[in-house]
């Protein structure tokens, strides 16, 4: 870095009361990107947290890099770019991918759930009553009978 651009992060650095560290929301709001386009920016390499920390612990950037990047014009246009990119490319693979692979999964299911065996039905006595012990349901015509 120049000494020229080296001093004009440093005083943007303290005119704005930044910490030396920015995690994840403060850097996303200095360069002007959502805080889930950070994560996108990592994956491609236009960021670089601190430190070498673990896939699920925080991250965190250096405020001098942070408005280094956030005043060079040509990695802006890159890094835009490359979410637009991740998005195109997010969009197409759900317009290409079968939505009736989901529909299929959830058919089954209830399918599954649903599936009648032929045992299950209720069958009709010689005597007109519908099951095995003759109390539990009653054709149409004798519930009309005893009404009467």
């Amino acid at each position: 870095m120049s000494n020229d651009v080296m001093q004009a992060a440093l005083a943007t650095w303290a005119a704005r009361q930044l910490p030396a560290r920015l995690d994840v929301a403060e850097t996303s709001k200095l360069l002007g990107f959502a805080e889930h386009d950070v994560q996108i920016l990592m994956a491609a390499g236009r960021l670089t947290p601190l430190g070498d920390p673990a896939p699920n612990a925080p991250k965190w950037f250096a405020a001098v890099e942070m408005i280094r990047l956030a005043a060079d014009k040509d990695w802006l246009h890159k890094a835009t770019k490359d979410i637009s990119k991740y998005w195109r490319h997010k969009r197409e693979r759900r317009q290409t991918s079968p939505p009736s692979s989901h529909f299929v999964h959830r058919r089954s299911v209830t399918l599954r759930i649903g599936k009648v065996s032929p045992k299950s039905s209720p069958e009709v006595s010689p005597n007109g009553h519908f099951g095995g012990n003759g109390e539990a349901m009653h054709s149409r015509e004798q519930v009309f009978e005893k009404s009467a």
